[in-house]
């Protein structure tokens, strides 16, 4: 269960450049990203290049320290992975900052 978040950073990667039209419905949508299409289209690649950043540190925090509860009791690897999954769940607050940083600082 712990790698879904590091998946979604993927499938957010391959998919954010493709959307190239602004839209309601999918793609890294706030105010300040569909401004218009330039806006739009700077926000799609740079939120695909953060979520592409941040996947590395959550896959590794899977895959590393996962394997280390495998024989424990199950609700210490409950209590274990909640704790993985709320850390990795941070990476999407970064994802938005990074963003959002990235088009103030581009004035778009």
């Amino acid at each position: 269960m712990t790698l879904l978040i590091p998946l979604s950073l993927l499938l957010i990667w391959y998919i954010c450049p493709k959307i190239t039209k602004i839209n309601g419905a999918s793609g890294y949508r706030t105010a300040r990203s569909m401004k218009n299409q330039e806006t739009w289209d700077f926000a799609q690649k740079e939120c695909a290049k953060n979520s592409l950043i941040l996947f590395f540190p959550t896959l590794f925090l899977s895959v590393i320290v996962m394997p280390f509860f495998i024989y424990e009791r199950n609700d210490i690897i409950g209590w274990i992975g909640l704790f993985v999954i709320v850390v990795q769940l941070t990476s999407f607050g970064v994802i938005i900052f990074m963003t959002e940083r990235a088009l103030k600082k581009n004035n778009l």
